[in-house]
């Protein structure tokens, strides 16, 4: 039990004091015991002694009134906090997932997604934890196969999109392969065949690959400007092609020539009717060269 004071002066019913001594160190009574002061009642209850003088400020209360308050708060909102598992009690959820080393933030949503209880959630984390010291092997709701490939292979996703996602924005392999399930039908859109001046490709990228431009910047575009693939890789092309035309040399077929100018002279052909048809149609400066030459080669045999 605290120390009695040996001051005689005592606050009768602990009132609260006016300004100049509520912060003062006086003998307080709670609930039939003496403490030294409320500093000491606080401290044996385990709460904050400038909260309880706030309280009593604020409400006009009592100090008593405002000390019963923070106990009886305390006592109801320290069981939420305590999380029990496989027999010990932890402070919290979090202070139970650092000691297993598995993250809690995973364990939460796991447990969220498939409607399990944090405990079953945990388990799931622990064990995969454990089997994460076997390269070869890899567990996905609940399920083990031999190899993330085998398990990407069975939902029909890309192992490799999945392996980076996940060290790209830092989540763990199984949140990562969720993502690309979740939006299978969106990705699969994305890659689906691109047509560009009447010609099909098997995708966007293939079509990018055989111009030389990056699809990923044609995407970007897109978005930032909020037109169509075909509008964004239009402008890409057109940017490519006043390149390729301030830039002296100029290639066809292998050969190097030192300009456009040079080349369309060797192959007899007009230089301007190629830059024309290359506006025209939204092809390449070559592809415009090898309509030309091979129209060339039809009058000759006719």
């Amino acid at each position: 039990m605290p120390k009695e004071v040996t001051k005689k002066e005592e606050i009768p019913e602990n009132q609260v004091m006016s300004k100049e001594r509520h912060r003062a160190k006086e003998a307080f009574f709670y609930e039939g015991n003496k403490y030294i002061s409320l500093g000491q009642c606080c401290e044996f209850y385990g709460i904050n002694e400038s909260s309880v003088r706030s309280r009593a400020w604020r409400k006009k209360c009592t100090w008593e009134e405002a000390v019963k308050y923070y106990i009886q708060k305390k006592e109801t909102e320290t069981p939420k906090m305590q999380f029990f598992y496989k027999g010990k009690r932890y402070k919290s959820v979090s202070a139970c997932c650092a000691e297993y080393g598995v993250n809690a933030s995973s364990v939460r949503n796991r447990a969220k997604t498939t409607e399990c209880s944090i405990e079953e959630s945990l388990d799931h984390f622990i064990k995969k934890a454990r089997m994460e010291t076997q390269p070869s092997v890899f567990i996905f709701r609940d399920k083990t196969y031999r190899s993330l490939e085998e398990c990407c292979l069975e939902y029909g996703v890309n192992a490799d999109s999945v392996s980076s996602r996940k060290y790209r924005l830092n989540c763990t392999m199984e949140e990562s392969l969720e993502h690309f399930i979740e939006n299978k039908d969106m990705i699969a859109e994305r890659i689906q065949k691109f047509t560009f001046k009447g010609i099909e490709y098997r995708s966007l990228r293939a079509c990018c690959q055989k111009y030389g431009i990056d699809d990923i910047c044609v995407r970007q575009r897109a978005r930032d400007k909020n037109c169509s693939l075909e509008e964004s890789f239009t402008h890409f092309m057109t940017r490519k092609r006043k390149k390729m035309l301030s830039n002296p040399e100029f290639e066809y077929h292998g050969t190097v020539y030192p300009s456009l100018k040079v080349c369309c002279e060797k192959l007899g052909i007009n230089k301007s009717s190629v830059i024309s048809r290359s506006h025209r149609t939204g092809c390449s400066l070559q592809e415009a060269v090898e309509y030309y030459v091979s129209q060339q080669e039809r009058r000759t045999l006719d």
